[in-house]
């Protein structure tokens, strides 16, 4: 129903509401006093006596002043937001001082079926109700006793907006009305049309031509008269307020049990419902500072699955204000009145327990887990492995999203320092591909600077013949090496200096020669990089510093326009706020060239505008965060950054060091080239397994021993790295890394491949096909065992690691996900028997729903899977 067709309060009801309230309020003040005069008596004479506990109540009071009445805003539900009737309720509460909280479900249960709209509840007595945006408004007016000013002309203005500016209703009723609107307003104080301050009418009139505005003919545009009022009013603090106010008012979605794949939410549907239950006027506040979350994972797994410390903070709330509900007199009393208030037949949880200070434990029903491991299993089309679900209400989906890294320079081989940008980063964009994202992954290579005329003016020396039509071939070897000579020539001779000086500007000026040499070096180096990225299986499009050369002027020009640039030292600066940064963005040097903060402002500025980027990812070395923060600071400056649209992240990683603790080099002291450290990890692995064929101890041919070394070495390289918060500097080991123990690939591989493994024998030896039972979604997996529990758990706590790996993009939360599920295997596999047991079927789906978690963790953590060692 739409809030034209419900029912509004006639001026009788409205004013027995108000009676009711100003008669309640009485009755407060007096018991107030009442309770102060019989406290001081008990102070004169004694302690007071201490009631006996009794069975907890629900608290009614919100306020500071315990027999205060409460006004809920309810019937509401998730799509109230956009509800005219719910937003014109808040503001009036804001704007009359009004403290509204939100209603329990309950409360809307007593209600006829003809109104749908948003009730104004008094206390728990139901039967105080106002209904309707106009009729709530009002209501609150009155009860605040800041309604009663040119009461019928307001009623005058509240009935115009009724039955003419609503958008059912017809063009001419609107321009009729808008025209009463704009005399009102001429005539009158200009921002209000009664009186000179606001009213009821203008909050109803407001947010009814604000909802309509560009919707119909009539409200595309109005005279400067009426714009000028509704720019006024809409960017009020009061207006503001309000539309803020409302989301805390409207309660969140009902939680779909069989279709969510969250469980931690599951469980906190469970919680979340129990507590307003027992504090109904604290229901808009529970959870309000965690996104409606009020459990978390038990620390101790061995007591519990999930904990909920609310009663705890919430007693303390209460106590301070004096206003528990009868009955609790400690955070463990409060917590067991939560406790009874969840079902025992409710479909989550069970062996609810009060712990320590007011914790409350529980463990998730093995039905539960059955039903949605056997649901996914189910979903399987054809060989391929099911899709794993995502969370709802995931915002990357569908957005685009740019994640810069590796970002390598022109004419230096890549070497270990490039390691953690290029793997996290590839992570990363795996995870937000994985949610629907569109990502661009880009390459920002350092092809262009002062270096490159250095490096044409020494390329022309080592290779005099080049650009002769025979002798035009350039072979380079080592980049590295090429680099230092060139750095060499530069540091030692004058005119070497001199000429790449001078070819610097020839190059920048487009000489063909120049811009010919500038290119071998590139794509002698693209080679180079190739080789890493193919090892590593990285996927990246260039869109180097080069890229961005012409489009920086016009950045500076932007700048210069807006007043935003000054110039210090004959350099062009944008100064931020010195409190957060000591040196400003330099967007021209005093000769006129170019550095990093020119080309990142023009880099920011093309991927927001051209690219439709909403969130920007740059993935560098912790000692870069200050330049990064200083570029998103200055896109906000000019006006490029909206915070509501748009999201900058700097991910800064540590030093990867040698067992001396020092960055890590070769024993000559210089950097370790990135692909021989690759191609060590995997001589390494090979030998090991040869070792292993050796022993008898692994299944695969000596044929196969360097595709599968190659996977699991390179795997050991990523996960040693991605395993920790990048934020840490960490030791490079070998041995560490290839360890078939810990928190290492090695060990998670060889997890996965011994469940595929015992899936492999159940065909050969019990004729029992995994895949067959999956093709006629058959899956029924039975749990018993606890090692079974366990893993079911962990295989249905995935959803809920990627919902939290989104809000920083940190991977090594997947890889704590899959270590610990790892565990689960080794613990199942050895505590259950599978193969020729009675629960032979459901154990081998249960390996296989373990096996598909792994390897969907694997490939967002870009680390390839072998099915057998």
């Amino acid at each position: 129903m739409t809030e034209g067709e419900t029912k509004e309060l006639s001026n009788k009801a409205k004013k027995r509401l108000a009676k009711s309230a100003a008669k309640k309020a009485t009755k407060a003040e007096e018991k107030k006093e009442k309770g102060e005069a019989e406290k001081q008596g008990a102070t004169k004479g004694g302690p007071a006596k201490a009631a006996a506990p009794a069975e907890a109540e629900p608290s009614s009071r919100t306020s500071t002043t315990p027999s205060d009445p409460v006004y809920y805003l309810g019937n509401l539900n998730a799509s109230s937001v956009e509800c005219t009737s719910a937003l014109k309720a808040s503001i009036a509460a804001k704007a009359f001082g009004l403290n509204l909280s939100r209603a329990p479900y309950t409360y809307g249960q007593t209600l006829p079926s003809v109104f749908s709209g948003p009730a104004l509840f008094v206390d728990s007595n139901t039967s105080n109700v106002a209904f309707g945006g106009n009729g709530i408004a009002k209501a609150i007016s009155l009860v605040t006793g800041k309604g009663d000013a040119n009461s019928a002309l307001v009623d005058e203005f509240l009935e115009l907006e009724r039955t003419s500016l609503r958008k059912s209703r017809s063009d001419k009723s609107k321009k009729a009305a808008l025209v009463k609107l704009e005399h009102a307003l001429s005539t009158g104080s200009e921002y209000f049309v009664v009186g000179n301050s606001l009213t009821v009418a203008d909050i109803a009139i407001v947010v009814t031509l604000s909802q309509s505005s560009g919707t119909d003919t009539c409200t595309d545009t109005y005279t400067a008269t009426v714009q000028s009022y509704l720019d006024m009013h809409l960017s009020s603090s009061t207006f503001a307020d309000g539309k803020a106010a409302l989301t805390n008012l409207v309660p969140p979605p009902s939680f779909d049990l069989d279709n969510n794949p969250s469980m931690l939410r599951a469980v906190n549907s469970i919680f979340y419902d129990a507590i307003c239950k027992v504090l109904p006027h604290l229901a808009h506040e529970i959870g309000s500072d965690n996104d409606g979350i009020v459990i978390e994972k038990a620390k101790q797994i061995k007591l519990a699955d999930y904990q909920c410390k609310e009663a705890m903070p919430l007693f303390s709330q209460l106590k301070a204000i004096q206003n528990l509900p009868n009955g609790i007199h400690s955070p463990q009393q409060l917590a067991q009145a939560i406790i009874a208030s969840i079902p025992v037949d409710n479909p989550v949880c069970e062996k609810l327990v009060v712990n320590g200070p007011g914790f409350i434990l529980c463990r998730i029903k093995s039905s539960y887990l059955e039903q949605h491991i056997n649901t996914l299993m189910n979903s399987a089309e054809g060989s391929s492995d099911p899709k794993m679900p995502l969370p709802f209400n995931i915002k990357e989906t569908g957005q685009t999203v740019v994640v810069d890294f590796s970002s390598p320079n022109i004419a230096k081989e890549m070497h270990v320092g490039h390691l953690r940008s290029t793997i996290i980063g590839e992570s990363v964009c795996r995870i937000l591909e994985f949610v629907g994202a569109d990502v661009k992954r880009v390459n920002h290579v350092g092809d262009w600077g002062t270096q490159f005329g250095m490096l044409i003016t020494y390329l022309k020396e080592a290779y005099p013949t080049f650009g002769d039509a025979e002798n035009s071939d350039v072979a380079i070897s080592d980049l590295t090496q090429f680099y230092k000579n060139a750095k060499a020539r530069f540091d030692e001779d004058a005119d070497f200096k001199k000429t790449s000086q001078l070819n610097v500007v020839n190059l920048q000026a487009g000489d063909e020669e120049c811009r010919a040499i500038w290119k071998v070096l590139c794509d002698i180096s693209r080679r180079e990089f190739e080789k890493v990225y193919k090892r590593l299986d990285i996927t990246l499009e260039e869109c180097g510093e080069s890229f961005y050369n012409k489009k920086i002027p016009p950045v500076i020009q932007e700048f210069e326009e807006k007043g935003l640039l000054k110039v210090s030292d004959g350099s062009k600066c944008v100064f931020l706020p010195q409190k957060k940064y000591v040196i400003p963005l330099m967007l021209q040097k005093s000769d006129g060239g170019f550095g990093y903060d020119s080309t990142d402002m023009a880099a920011l500025k093309y991927r927001i505008d051209h690219l439709g980027a909403s969130r920007v990812v740059c993935i560098t070395d912790f000692s870069q965060g200050d330049h990064f923060h200083m570029i998103f600071d200055a896109g906000r400056m000019i006006g490029w950054i909206d915070d509501d649209k748009h999201k900058l992240e700097h991910i800064g990683f540590g030093t990867v060091m040698g067992e001396d603790g020092k960055r890590f080099k070769t024993r000559s002291g210089d950097t370790v080239r990135l692909v021989d450290l690759l191609d060590e990890a995997v001589e390494r692995m090979e030998a090991s397994l040869n070792e292993r064929i050796a022993e008898k101890k692994a299944v695969i041919t000596p044929e196969e021993v360097h595709s599968v070394a190659a996977t699991m070495g390179y795997g050991a390289v990523k996960y040693f790295d991605l395993r920790r918060n990048p934020t840490t500097n960490y030791k490079f080991s070998y041995d560490e890394m290839l360890d078939t123990k810990g928190n290492t690939a090695i060990y998670l591989l060889y997890a996965h491949a011994r469940l595929e493994s015992i899936c492999a024998k159940a065909k050969r030896d019990f004729n029992v096909d995994v895949d067959d039972l999956l093709s006629k979604k058959s899956a029924t997996i039975v749990i018993g065992h606890p090692s079974e529990r366990n893993l079911a758990l962990h295989v249905r706590m995935f959803a809920d690691v990627i919902e939290e790996v989104l809000k920083d993009l940190y991977p090594y939360r997947i890889c704590d996900f899959l270590y610990a599920l790892s565990n689960a295997v080794s613990d199942f596999v050895t505590q259950c028997k599978v193969l020729g047991s009675p629960e032979m079927e459901s154990r081998l789906l249960l390996c296989r729903a373990s096996a598909v978690v792994m390897r969907q963790c694997f490939d967002l953590l870009g680390i390839g899977h072998v099915d057998r060692i």
